[in-house]
């Protein structure tokens, strides 16, 4: 949270907006997002989370990946660490970013929900779910 703005309770236009479409998302009628961000981070962190949303709907990459395009490919570590800093989890979709072994990986809401909402997409997507990704760890 930025320290110079004061949280007031209440809603306004983007709150209202971003409920209807997780309300659509999870009704499998939305795929992306167009609720306008501004999410509090670094330079390196906001590049991160936009290649989130670049990644598509149904789809997973890996942190390796994800660093690569970036331009880094030793940024793994600081990729996974700019995603777990990601405080707008599913609009800016960090769950679709598994580990280079191909199974699931850091996830704030624990990985069951992970592998839900990988296999939620890919089930609205008309695909099959992904493997069992979780090995059982938080």
């Amino acid at each position: 949270m930025r320290p110079d703005v004061t949280v007031i309770p209440g809603e306004n236009h983007h709150i209202r907006q971003v409920k209807q479409e997780l309300e659509e998302y999870f009704a499998g009628q939305r795929t992306t997002f167009i609720t306008a961000l501004d999410p509090d981070g670094t330079p390196f962190q906001k590049k991160v989370w936009n290649g989130l949303t670049q990644i598509p709907y149904g789809s997973a990459t890996t942190y390796l990946k994800q660093a690569v395009s970036l331009g880094n490919s030793k940024a793994v570590r600081a990729v996974a660490a700019a995603n777990g800093r990601n405080k707008i989890a599913i609009v800016i979709p960090c769950h679709r970013v598994i580990g280079s072994n191909g199974r699931l990986a850091g996830y704030a809401s624990g990985l069951k929900r992970k592998q839900w909402l990988l296999d939620f997409e890919r089930r609205q997507a008309g695909m099959q779910p992904m493997l069992n990704l979780f090995d059982g760890a938080k």
